[in-house]
This record gives structure tokens, C-alpha cells and sequence, in this order.
């Protein structure tokens, strides 16, 4: 069946069996105790943005790989010394460090591709 990763997420889980989920506002939004549950698993999804984030985000259980598909970007990560700007154009894909902080700010409207592990993911505004 054809999954829109914009709208769901394809949770890949330790078994190797995957799953469909409502993804966005839908998914971030359940009980604590069931997004542990997805969490553990690897989250597969694509967005498009046409502005930048409002806000910061951290993956404290693992790494994350980000993969602009098409357009251009600016991945940004917070250290204890400051700010670390990435620069990433159609193709590029970055890992980010579990338990950075980073957001991204859109130099022309882009689409990315995620991979991460939910569990225990923070949001705060920029």
C-alpha cells in the first residue's frame, strides 16, 4: 500500500516489521506511554517547508539522519559554544548527534526526509 511520509510515519521496529502511523500533531499528541511504545522503534518521514521552524528539537534515545530531497536549507545545532550552521542543498544528508538540539531554517521551500528514533523527543520554542 503507498504511505504519504508527510501525513504518517513508517515505524520500522527492532523485529524488523514495520507499521503506519499517523504522523504530525496526531502522533505527537498520545499519551506519553504510547509514544514510548513507537518510540523504540525508527521513524520514517518526509516533509516540505516553505518557512523555517518555530522551534528547537531534540532526540535524546539516538541519532537522527536528515536528507534534503530537493531545494536548500540551513540545519542548525546547538553546542555549549554556540551555534553550528549546515549548510544543505538537494541530496545532502547530515547526522545529527542524539541529544543535539537543532532546528532548521529554509533558505528556499525544501523537502526533507527524516529518520529517527522517537522515544523521549523534545520540542521548545526557538
Amino acid at each position: 500500500m503507498a504511505t504519504d511520509l508527510s501525513s504518517h510515519y513508517v515505524l520500522l521496529d527492532a523485529s524488523g516489521a514495520s507499521s503506519t502511523v499517523e504522523g504530525g500533531d496526531a502522533f505527537w499528541s498520545r499519551p506519553p506511554d504510547e509514544l514510548d511504545r513507537f518510540g523504540r522503534g525508527w521513524l520514517l518521514s518526509e516533509y516540505t517547508f516553505a518557512s523555517d521552524w518555530p522551534q528547537w528539537e531534540m532526540h535524546p534515545e539516538a541519532d537522527e539522519v536528515v536528507r534534503l530531497m530537493s531545494g536548500a536549507a540551513e540545519l542548525q545545532l546547538e553546542w555549549p559554544t554556540g551555534i553550528q550552521a549546515i549548510r544543505l542543498r538537494a541530496g545532502d544528508a547530515y547526522v545529527i548527534p542524539r541529544g543535539a538540539w537543532h532546528t532548521v531554517k529554509v533558505l528556499e521551500p525544501c523537502r526533507m526526509l527524516h529518520v529517527t528514533m522517537g522515544a523521549g523527543t523534545q520540542h521548545r520554542p526557538l
